[in-house]
């Protein structure tokens, strides 16, 4: 009768074990832990290991992008991004790109060689838990000049619908 309690009470905790396992996998695998609907002040290191603060591009319209140079979605989009960065720098648009490669190294090679004429900082976890973590790239924010989020987009910008909402929120 023993035996059989012990067998019993191991398939419960079993059990449990399994159903917090299948929560926690749950949770862990959502795109966003929350979105957020401003963007709020944070500091990151910029590409010459200088603290900057996200409060200097603070009232203008900026599109956040994570980005990787691992990452083939990322090397995909950034003709789209200079492209917008052309057309639209001179009317107050920023690109403020977010680089989740290793190290500042890394990532002062790839803007580099990509020849990146946008602010690139490197990533920490405090920023990623203010841009709601999530887990995909490439992820873009586009932030009016109250610092409100009116756009997020998972994945390779749509270049069409960009330049709409640009033109809408520029003018």
């Amino acid at each position: 009768m023993w035996h059989k309690s012990k067998k019993i009470l191991a398939i419960l905790i079993s059990a449990c074990f399994f159903i917090l396992a299948y929560h926690v996998y749950k949770e862990q695998t959502k795109p966003f832990q929350e979105m957020p609907q401003t963007i709020m002040n944070f500091t990151a290191l910029d590409l010459n290991g200088e603290k900057t603060e996200y409060y200097y591009e603070r009232g203008k319209v900026t599109l956040i992008v994570l980005s990787a140079s691992w990452c083939p979605a990322c090397i995909a989009e950034i003709p789209i991004l200079k492209s917008l960065h052309q057309d639209y720098s001179s009317r107050g648009f920023k690109i403020l790109m977010i680089s989740e490669d290793d190290n500042i190294k890394i990532a002062a090679r790839f803007k580099k060689s990509q020849m990146m004429p946008w602010a690139v900082v490197h990533w920490n976890y405090d920023l990623m838990n203010a841009l709601g973590n999530p887990r995909v790239l490439p992820v873009s924010y586009l932030v009016d000049g109250n610092d409100d989020i009116i756009n997020i987009t998972a994945g390779i910008l749509d270049e069409k619908k960009m330049r709409s909402t640009l033109e809408r929120i520029l003018n």
